[in-house]
């Protein structure tokens, strides 16, 4: 892991401080002492109250932020600046876990464009083939195909923290050779 280069890193937040963590860390941004991305996966919900309706904006996975920085900056925001994020570890490397850009990129893109559309499991559906999606609003994202009820999914994953799923026609994928 090189000591410049910035990495996606999966962490963990105390219940429901997600957005608390996403400002504290743009905060320290804003003031000059880190140079760090984060990203908040959010989408919007309504709850129906009494007698009206409550429109609400929620992370689509509780307790998890990703965090865009190099290795010593990623550290230096629990221990130095004491925000409260618990970084996720790789199983095989026992290393803070890296999710690739590639993989990050497609899962930023899918939630700016259709959050409501995407489905959310720590486990995937079926284990597929390799496709990308070549036609549609989805085109260039890759994943694995997956069918639930006869319906056709793309199931995108970040690597030991959480697979996403869109449903995308048939015609619309190409398999990528290994």
């Amino acid at each position: 892991m090189s000591e410049t280069q910035k990495y996606w890193f999966a962490a963990r937040t105390l219940s429901k401080q997600e957005f608390a963590v996403q400002k504290r860390i743009e905060k320290l941004n804003l003031e000059g002492k880190m140079d760090v991305e984060c990203y908040l996966p959010t989408c919007t919900i309504v709850t129906q109250l009494k007698y009206r309706r409550k429109r609400s904006v929620v992370p689509v996975a509780r307790g998890l932020i990703f965090i865009h920085a190099t290795k010593q900056s990623a550290c230096d925001i629990p221990n130095i600046y004491g925000v409260q994020v618990f970084y996720m570890k790789d199983l095989s490397t026992h290393s803070m876990l890296v999710v690739p850009d590639k993989q990050m990129q497609d899962f930023m893109f899918v939630m700016d464009l259709n959050p409501e559309g995407v489905s959310f499991d720590n486990e995937p559906l079926t284990i597929g083939k390799k496709v990308t999606v070549v036609k549609g609003e989805f085109s260039g994202i890759e994943g694995e195909i997956a069918t639930v009820a006869n319906k056709t999914y793309v199931v995108i994953r970040i690597t030991g923290v959480l697979v996403a799923s869109i449903k995308v026609p048939k015609s619309y994928l190409k398999i990528i050779e290994d």
